[in-house]
């Protein structure tokens, strides 16, 4: 994820970024929450339509740290066997498309 392109730092690594909707603005789109190692993986925790979700509850917050801590706590090898078991899923991504 470039620089800039964060929203809102929740603290603990965890990120909310604003995702437009097509045929709308960032404002009535989706939210979703990652985690990030500093300089290193992001993890996507969760997604949702901003129409679905207003704000997110304090104790989510707290329950979603705690994954993307646990998550960016895993060594490389934890982070393969997770996705084997379809824990996981990792995505390619190319910052310029």
């Amino acid at each position: 994820m470039a620089r800039g392109l964060i929203d809102a730092d929740l603290g603990s690594g965890l990120f909310k970024k604003r995702i437009a909707r097509s045929g709308a603005g960032k404002r009535v789109g989706y939210r979703v929450l990652v985690a990030n190692r500093k300089g290193g993986s992001w993890f996507f925790i969760e997604g949702y339509a901003k129409n679905e979700v207003a704000d997110i509850q304090l104790t989510s917050i707290r329950l979603i740290q705690r994954q993307g801590l646990m998550l960016m706590a895993m060594s490389a090898w934890e982070l393969d066997e997770a996705a084997g078991r379809g824990k996981l899923k990792e995505v390619d991504c190319d910052a310029e498309t």
